[in-house]
């Protein structure tokens, strides 16, 4: 599929659009309305997953959990969907990012009670737990970028490498209980943005081989152009809490060299006494040091059984474990299956 033929196939209604359509203009009396709801294919409706809140066999979606969301895409990290147009509105969460691509037209958004007007080119990051909504009741198209929580740090290390605005948004959400429930670059319509967002809408759509990781690095070039663009606008709601200044600069140096670092290292680094730098890590993130440095080596685990066919010693030695059965152990007391067994549930491989 060209840019072109993406641009005509997003415009077209699908029937889902079409149900959700006539719903809308439905609604307005109570008669027709009576006659819609009567006339409903309901299978169509539990198939389709559609959301019609009158009708008991529509899916509920406040919360809408990763596993379930990518279940028929185990092997990505970043799904592209258009929103359809004339869903009915409805407050809902999830666990996974979601950035939101203004394609054509103008939306507004609410996130956490917070009415935002978005322009076409706009782009929004939403952090998983945050709860928001959006109605579009018009032409305007509108496109979900689905970005996995539990393989973003390692998957997307170079956005977290350097110290920058997006860097800081991901590390706070990542690792502290203070951030931002929204970021917005208003691109002002910027056609190498565009044009990356729409390869990953394409890859996404079409699901070839090698697609997961073309879409992977699509997305990580798309953050590096948000990054150097200096003529959009960024904005960021009021912090919930004020983080230290440190914070941010101590997670991403965690997060680079977690294979090794300890704390001793830490202080040296910051120039901190070791229980102060340990009192500071607990404070924002609610873990340990200790606790960090595991999930971090956890997660990148996971992001190893799930898109590589290596053996679990050389994981354990690729994410700093001295002894394999050291890492077998950890990962099945947080995860209750052993690495092989992890691997085989998702991928049906085992370790030969």
């Amino acid at each position: 599929m060209t840019i072109n033929e993406l641009d005509k196939y997003l415009k077209i209604y699908t029937k889902d659009e079409l149900l959700y359509k006539e719903y809308y203009f439905a609604k307005k009396n109570p008669a027709t309305f009576k006659e819609f709801l009567d006339n409903l294919d309901i299978d169509f409706i539990k198939n389709n997953y559609i959301i019609i809140p009158e009708v008991k066999e529509s899916i509920d979606p406040y919360f809408l959990d990763e596993d379930y969301t990518f279940n028929s895409r185990k092997n990505y990290n970043v799904i592209a969907l258009k929103h359809y147009r004339y869903t009915p509105v409805f407050n809902h969460k999830h666990s996974f990012f979601e950035m939101l691509y203004v394609y054509s037209g103008n939306i507004q958004q609410n996130i956490m009670g917070n009415q935002i007007n978005l322009m076409e080119g706009d782009i929004c990051i939403i952090p998983p737990g945050v709860e928001h909504s959006l109605g579009i009741f018009n032409d305007s198209i509108v496109i979900n970028v689905l970005i996995r929580s539990t393989t973003f740090n390692d998957t997307f290390l170079e956005v977290l490498s350097d110290e920058n605005i997006l860097s800081s948004f991901f590390t706070k959400i990542l690792y502290t209980r203070n951030y931002n429930n929204y970021i917005i670059f208003r691109t002002n319509n910027n056609t190498s943005i565009r044009t990356f967002l729409s390869h990953i809408i394409i890859e996404s759509m079409e699901s070839e081989q090698y697609s997961n990781k073309i879409v992977d690095n699509f997305l990580m070039i798309l953050f590096a152009y948000l990054l150097r663009d200096k003529n959009h606008i960024v904005e960021l709601p009021e912090e919930l809490q004020k983080t230290t200044k440190h914070i941010t600069s101590i997670l991403t140096y965690i997060q680079g060299n977690y294979k090794t670092i300890s704390l001793e290292d830490l202080s040296k680094e910051f120039h901190f006494t070791v229980p102060y730098l340990s009192k500071l890590i607990k404070a924002n993130t609610g873990h340990t040091f200790k606790e960090m440095i595991q999930t971090i080596k956890l997660n990148k685990a996971i992001e190893l059984l799930t898109s590589s066919d290596l053996k679990i010693r050389d994981i354990s030695d690729l994410i700093g474990y001295e002894d394999p059965n050291h890492f077998i152990r950890t990962f099945k007391k947080i995860y209750g299956v052993s690495p092989n067994q992890y691997r085989q549930k998702v991928t049906n491989k085992t370790d030969s």
